[in-house]
């Protein structure tokens, strides 16, 4: 494995042209590399929302979900505003962790999610709030074993250990629940 200290990101913005740009999100993915090896070893996918500015985002991220199935629905209100909870941190940017993907050597470890959480702060400006849904993505049902795998591979984690798991590592972050287990801080108030 790579030296630790010499993990670098490198960023991709990526818009989708329609007549007035507001078909679909404006995504960014992070992807985590080494000198040594610039294929890299993971990703993370952020969406970046402007509150008043973006037009109907509940909306854009019906056409566009990627993995924000829940997030749009917990933060923005039917009639596109701000649920009470994200509104009084009266955030300038919402920056949406869609997604954290490491490879198998680095997972388990805290990299991603430290990684991760440097990408949101670097993509801030004064008044972002990041926003998470700590959770492991499969395809699988709620009833059969999580891909996450122990140091014992042949020890298959449930969905709630990995996932009670994950919101203990967020919260160590400074990420509080907001509702219906998405999280979120202003990344101003970020925890080293």
């Amino acid at each position: 494995m790579s030296n630790p200290d010499r993990l670098h990101i490198a960023y991709a913005l990526h818009q989708f042209a329609d007549e007035d740009w507001t078909a679909r999100a404006e995504r960014w993915t992070a992807k985590f590399y080494t000198p040594s090896d610039t294929k890299g070893f993971g990703t993370a996918t952020i969406t970046r929302v402007v509150p008043g500015v973006t037009p109907t985002p509940r909306a854009v991220l019906r056409v566009d979900l990627g993995f924000l199935d829940r997030i749009p629905r917990v933060i923005f209100t039917e009639d596109e505003g701000l649920i009470p909870q994200l509104a009084e941190m009266n955030p300038t940017l919402l920056l949406l962790l869609e997604s954290v993907h490491v490879t198998d050597e680095w997972r388990g470890k805290g990299v991603g999610m430290r990684l991760a959480v440097t990408a949101l702060r670097r993509l801030a400006v004064p008044g972002t709030v990041a926003v998470c849904y700590p959770a492991p993505l499969h395809g699988h049902g709620p009833d059969e074993p999580c891909a996450y795998e122990s140091d014992d591979p042949e020890v298959r984690r449930p969905d709630e250990e990995a996932v009670a798991k994950l919101r203990t590592a967020w919260e160590r972050h400074g990420f509080r629940p907001i509702g219906e287990g998405v999280y979120a801080l202003p990344l101003d108030r970020l925890v080293p």
